[in-house]
């Protein structure tokens, strides 16, 4: 075992009793220098172990089937394990017992030095369409599949193909699609499963800023990526490698809105993200799972999902257009309506809503025309009924938009009358929208309506 060997050729110890006085404790750092053993020191280095590893107190007291209350004592500095626990421990903690007891001395992630992941398997350039591609979270989840080497589908050079397929689905999955602002809990790692793949959150408001850092650099030195979720609006990062013992790292961004960002899934051009740490955002940590969600069944459940999120009526936030469902058509209006009564020559709730609006619906047709394809126990009469409204949506949306946009009004009444021309169009997606869910839970339930 590595810790026991470590144990016999690094130590000296002299005054030792086991578990109880390691104050004779010492190491030969050279034949001058004698480091003296510090147990406040190695109490937090085993609780700065424990947290990089993901595991509680009680995690760590079960496996060395000891008590969680000895775990805590170690980590205050009170008591340190017996030899042979420590030895133990060592293993848990993936670490030295060397590097326990004396951790002043650097590991490999404080080594000042490039680190960089490779993709698990090569990768073709991107073959679908650049715009739309606003959305960050499932071009980030579509990217992962893709280093982790997870498409099946190959070109004729043996790389995996690189299209809209994942992003199309991932929009879905994570329920981004159904609306403007929704962002359920444990979307991330539910997403993940259906690539057979777990995702762990760490928030930094847990860590310290040198602990944050180091959690980045041992993960990805376990050879498997990263991604860090800012808080604020800012790129989300998919981490593969890192610099400057983890300060700075290498991977790609990810922004809402930024169709090119999206849209980009090199992993040979990384870009450095130095300082990342000093802002508030959680970290996923990427690890392959123990259970795999079929595409099919999570197409299932998104379907059910769908029609329950776009059926909602009700606000969900202070802010108007923030939410899911049908109660943004009817937000969406009054705003534009209060703009008119104010004779406002900028329509202020224009952009970008309109953008979020096309591709949400253009997602949702997507995704209809592909659970088609994977579940043949639905009503395919129902669901081609459906996308037909949506493409009805889509269609007088991409003339609203060409009409709104081209020109900035330059006069209220101008304001006004593509204010009323939006509230046309949003009225009547509605109604197709209303039509469409029907259809959908039809499809569903497997009995089409009204027959």
């Amino acid at each position: 075992m590595r810790g026991r060997a470590d144990f016999h050729v690094w130590w000296r110890t002299v005054m030792v009793q086991t578990g109880l006085d390691y104050c004779g404790l010492f190491r030969f750092k050279n034949e001058q220098e004698i480091e003296m053993f510090d147990s406040v020191k190695a109490g937090r280095q085993i609780a700065r172990l424990r947290r990089n590893k993901g595991l509680t107190q009680e995690d760590v007291a079960r496996r060395l089937s000891i008590s969680p209350q000895a775990v805590s004592k170690w980590e205050n500095g009170h008591t340190m394990p017996e030899l042979s626990l420590l030895v133990e421990l060592s293993e848990v903690l993936d670490s030295t017992i060397d590097g326990i007891l004396f951790p002043d001395r650097p590991s490999a992630a404080d080594a000042n030095f490039e680190h960089i992941l490779l993709p698990y398997a090569p990768i073709a350039d991107f073959t679908g369409k650049n715009w739309p591609y606003s959305m960050a979270i499932p071009a980030m989840l579509a990217a992962i599949r893709l280093f982790m080497g997870l498409e099946k589908r190959r070109d004729s050079m043996g790389r995996q193909i690189n299209d809209d397929t994942e992003y199309i689905l991932q929009s879905a999955f994570s329920g981004i699609c159904f609306g403007y602002s929704w962002e359920p809990e444990r979307a991330l790692e539910d997403c993940l499963t259906v690539y057979g793949l777990t995702g762990e959150v760490h928030s930094s408001e847990d860590y310290s800023e040198e602990e944050f850092v180091h959690l980045a650099a041992n993960h990805i030195l376990s050879g498997y990526p990263l991604v860090i979720l800012p808080k604020e609006y800012t790129d989300i990062i998919l981490a593969t490698g890192f610099s400057d013992r983890g300060k700075i790292l290498k991977g790609i961004p990810f922004l809402d809105g930024d169709d090119e960002k999206n849209s980009v899934m090199s992993f040979q051009q990384l870009k450095s993200f130095p300082v990342w740490y000093v802002k508030s955002s959680d970290m996923l940590l990427i690890r392959p799972g123990s259970k795999t969600v079929s595409v099919a069944d999570k197409c299932k459940e998104t379907l059910h999902t769908g029609v329950s999120l776009l059926s909602n009526t009700a606000a969900v936030s202070e802010q108007p257009l923030v939410g899911y469902g049908l109660v943004i058509y009817d937000n969406w209006c009054n705003e534009l309506r209060k703009e008119n009564n104010g004779n406002l020559v900028t329509i202020a709730c224009l952009v970008p809503h309109i953008f979020i609006h096309y591709e949400g619906k253009l997602r949702i047709k997507q995704f209809l025309e592909r659970s088609m394809r994977l579940l043949e126990e639905l009503d395919h009469a129902s669901v081609m009924v459906a996308i037909s409204k949506y493409e009805e949506m889509i269609s007088m949306c991409e003339k609203c938009m060409n009409q709104l946009l081209t020109q900035t009004p330059q006069s209220a009444e101008e304001a006004r009358t593509k204010r009323q021309m939006l509230i046309g169009v949003l009225q009547r997606s509605r109604e197709l929208e209303e039509e469409a869910l029907r259809e959908i839970a039809a499809a569903i339930s497997g009995e089409r309506q009204g027959s």
